[in-house]
């Protein structure tokens, strides 16, 4: 079989704990288009510091979005690799002047930034469902800096759902109580005996199941992920940098997330906690080549119809 390298393509995400590129090579293969991630580049700019504790973004912090962004399109420029655009999410969304950066952003750059509801980031995951068994059986969650989202669909019902409870909001303690009340609230809606796997997304989820396992392709048990936060507690954060190899940035937030899992999975005690290697990008690129290269189908058109708006 003959594949085809085409073009490249890269994406933002603009997230509440870290600014994301993704490059893809696109590949022809016989009559279809699959995108295969080529380079990855994280950033550590936490937009959640300044928003979640002051309620909009800094100048200071503005300047190193727009210096990133300079360097990095400089390089695409040189690399013939063609910017579709970006989201940014929770952070950015909940900011007083949130608009304003990204209308800045755009201008300055010429890029399609785009702020995502709670909503739309929580439809996203329409894409990833592809991917698992259709039978109602799993639950697909996204933690993130700022929030959380869930999908979930069966042959009886669709449904999908944005919190206000991330893990770099709940480490600056601004989650609030009634959150976590709609948050159970959603939960408790639930065939607990339906769901047997609850499918984490983000770099929280795919850390911690390194921490327990080694191997991110691992699913672990209500228990494991229960031991891994106690004995989380009993390390400083330059313990878990050093110890267990994660970034300044995800070790001083990594356990604020694992609450999350932990809750949930409280509510499916006997469902396994897996960890899918896909983000908002993925959803981003996909887009772009249904759009440009193919038709929609109608499904897939619902879910983006409001993002053009």
């Amino acid at each position: 079989m003959n594949n085809k390298n085409l073009f490249r393509v890269g994406c933002l995400d603009l997230g509440s704990n870290a600014l994301k590129y993704k490059q893809y090579r696109i590949i022809k293969n016989e009559a279809s288009l699959k995108p295969e991630l080529e380079t990855y580049k994280r950033i550590p700019i936490r937009l959640g510091t300044d928003v979640f504790n002051k309620g909009k973004i800094k100048k200071k912090t503005i300047k190193k979005i727009e210096n990133q962004l300079s360097a990095l399109l400089k390089q695409l420029e040189s690399k013939n690799v063609k910017f579709i655009g970006g989201f940014a999410t929770s952070a950015m969304r909940t900011a007083g002047n949130g608009k304003e950066v990204c209308d800045f952003l755009n201008q300055s750059f010429d890029i399609n930034l785009k702020i995502l509801s709670g909503e739309e980031e929580a439809d996203l995951l329409l894409f990833l469902t592809k991917k698992y068994p259709e039978d109602g059986s799993h639950l697909f969650v996204d933690v993130g800096g700022g929030s959380t989202e869930f999908f979930y669909s069966s042959n009886k019902i669709k449904t999908s759902k944005s919190f206000n409870l991330g893990a770099v909001r709940i480490y600056l303690d601004k989650d609030r109580l009634s959150e976590w009340n709609e948050f159970e609230n959603y939960l408790n809606s639930f065939d607990k005996s339906s769901i047997r796997k609850i499918v984490g997304v983000g770099g929280n989820i795919r850390s911690l199941i390194s921490i327990i396992t080694r191997d991110k392709g691992h699913d672990i048990s209500l228990i494991d992920l229960d031991k891994c936060l106690n004995n989380l507690l009993k390390l400083s954060n330059e313990e878990k940098i050093t110890k267990l190899s994660l970034s300044k940035d995800r070790a001083d937030i990594i356990e604020s997330a694992g609450k999350i899992f932990l809750r949930i999975m409280n509510f499916f005690p006997t469902a396994s906690l897996h960890s899918a290697s896909w983000s908002i990008s993925d959803a981003l690129v996909d887009r772009y080549l249904n759009e440009n290269y193919a038709g929609l189908s109608s499904e897939f058109k619902e879910t983006f119809s409001s993002f053009n708006k």
